[in-house]
């Protein structure tokens, strides 16, 4: 085991991000954070990198003084180092889309309850205000009302509004529209890299359990109360979604950028999957097309083979015949038979000597025929 140097990890805080130095060591961002809280390191706030990579003014903290400090051990070496074949960090995305979502999530917005209202806000206030909560203390909006997706109680409400409005307003800032559409279960929609993405704003419930008289027996209950808590939500509920919540330190409201950049993030991915899906679908149809084409193929060549034993067995046929007349003919000349043309028999024998060279002859027009096509089409 080894112990940590200050300093020196100071310096390489600030210069890559914690996912990097944490991988380095062979730790997660989380145990790094400890060790600088311990070790009293200043880390880059949120949207440092982002700002420094788009040249923006950044500010470095310098580092304090600090006295009786703990002695805070680490490996000796990273497992980088142990072991030459662990796998590398794949690299950042270098997409316009992701690009554009780290700048967005470097700005600074913060939440003004003086701004002037979007449309969509000032007409969900007026139906949250008319409204009574149900029996868990949340008021909603239904399919059939035009409000925006905001399930808090009633002492939420205006909080909640006011973080809409900032994200919607950004929203709008960087030209994507946020509309309610009626036809889904929770509609506020932003068109956002060519993608719908529904977001929300909900209240979290806290539960107890309690014991309640109903007529003549007793049953116990579990009652839900708002607990003040938000959460911000991008994404459908039934394919699972991204959620930022208040927290002991931070509450949504000084999370705009983040909240915009979570409906960003799931954009480009829903972007990412439906191109995945569009290359597979045109490689299946590839094959398919592939598929289609040897078994075209293979049947004109069971065709062929078909085609060719029919003229075998007719050749065959032929040349039994022929054996037969031949053997016919000398049958009848030693038993005497008159086999001048004239002649019953002799114009018998005549006529199946014709017949049979007419039929020879037509077998040697298919074969020679069907030699040809299948030297042509060897030579394609």
């Amino acid at each position: 085991m080894d112990t940590w140097n200050r300093e020196e990890l100071y310096a390489e805080i600030w210069e890559q991000p914690a996912t990097k130095v944490a991988a380095k060591y062979g730790i997660s961002s989380v145990m790094l954070g400890k060790v600088c809280r311990k070790l009293q390191i200043p880390r880059p706030g949120r949207g440092y990198w982002a700002k420094k990579e788009f040249g923006k003014p950044v500010k470095k903290i310098p580092l304090p003084q600090a006295k009786n400090l703990p002695i805070v051990q680490r490996l000796k070496e990273s497992p980088s180092e142990t072991n030459p074949d662990s796998p590398i960090s794949s690299p950042e995305p270098t997409d316009p889309e992701y690009q554009r979502i780290l700048k967005i999530e470097a700005c600074s917005v913060v939440v003004d309850p003086a701004a002037t209202r979007h449309k969509l806000v000032s007409a969900s206030a007026k139906y949250l205000t008319h409204h009574e909560p149900d029996n868990r203390g949340i008021v909603q909006s239904f399919r059939s009302e035009a409000c925006l997706d905001v399930r808090v109680s009633k002492k939420s409400t205006d909080r909640a509004l006011n973080i809409m409005n900032a994200v919607i307003t950004l929203l709008e800032a960087e030209e994507f529209p946020v509309s309610v559409r009626l036809d889904k279960r929770h509609g506020t929609i932003a068109q956002v890299f060519g993608q719908e993405i529904s977001f929300s704003i909900v209240e979290k419930l806290r539960q107890t359990r309690k014991e309640v008289t109903r007529y003549t027996y007793t049953q116990m209950e579990t009652i839900y109360q708002p607990n003040g808590e938000l959460e911000f939500r991008a994404g459908e509920d039934e394919y699972g979604y991204r959620k930022v919540r208040d927290g002991k330190t931070h509450k949504l409201e000084t999370l705009i950028s983040r909240l915009v950049g979570s409906v960003l993030r799931e954009a480009r991915d829903r972007m990412i999957r439906a191109e995945q899906r569009r290359l597979e679908e045109i490689e299946e149809r590839k094959r398919a097309q592939e598929r289609f084409a040897l078994r075209e193929q293979l049947e004109a060549e069971e065709k062929k083979v078909q085609e060719l034993e029919t003229w075998v067995t007719n050749w065959v046929r032929a040349q039994q015949m022929r054996e037969f007349i031949v053997a016919l003919e000398k049958l009848w000349k030693e038993q005497g038979h008159d086999l001048s043309p004239a002649s019953q028999k002799g114009e018998h024998i005549l006529w199946m000597n014709v017949r049979q060279t007419d039929s020879i002859r037509s077998l040697k027009a298919r074969l020679r025929f069907w030699i040809g096509r299948m030297s042509s089409t060897a030579g394609n």
